[in-house]
């Protein structure tokens, strides 16, 4: 996490003290302190910076999080948003033998990725991107959505993430 912020802030010559916005993600873990706090002492960023910490929403919380910054950076004019993507299952590691558990191990292990959003006009020159929509939809509502992906324990009460047959379904509904 911190490698990626790094070198996305000494790509871009970004001091870290000129981020207006933090948001930091991962699918499941949730560390205390927060990974926002983390961020935050590692590089020494302002105490007035808005910071959010997000968690617990799977795989949609990195979309979640650009969301977040788009409408933030609408409120917050002339803003630098820096968003903190990672994963780490460590966990939720599954040491069962239930396979739907174990594909999880397969699928998701530790990385992170780190990408700066503005809202300053003079900056609008030197994007690689522009945000044009951010489209989310929920669906929790429907039960073969609700527990295609699930934490639970096992057999042999060993915690881990559990995916179910009905992925490709759901996933291709939702997209």
């Amino acid at each position: 996490m911190f490698s990626a912020v790094t070198d996305l802030l000494e790509k871009n010559k970004i001091n870290p003290r000129s981020i207006d916005i933090l948001i930091t993600n991962s699918s499941v873990y949730s560390p205390t302190p927060s990974l926002c706090a983390m961020v935050i002492k590692e590089f020494r960023m302002r105490s007035n910076i808005l910071s959010f910490n997000l968690s617990g929403m799977g795989c949609a919380t990195s979309l979640v999080s650009i969301g977040l910054a788009k409408d933030l950076l609408k409120v917050h004019r002339n803003s630098l948003a820096l968003i903190v993507s990672s994963e780490s299952l460590s966990q939720n590691w599954s040491t069962g033998k239930n396979h739907s558990m174990l594909i999880a191990n397969c699928l998701f292990r530790m990385g992170g990725a780190a990408i700066l959003l503005f809202s300053k006009e003079q900056d609008k020159k030197i994007a690689k991107y522009q945000l044009q929509h951010v489209i989310r939809i929920s669906r929790a509502q429907d039960n073969q959505s609700y527990a295609c992906i699930f934490q639970d324990e096992d057999r042999e009460e060993k915690t881990g993430i559990s995916i179910s047959k009905s992925i490709l379904n759901v996933a291709g509904e939702a997209l």
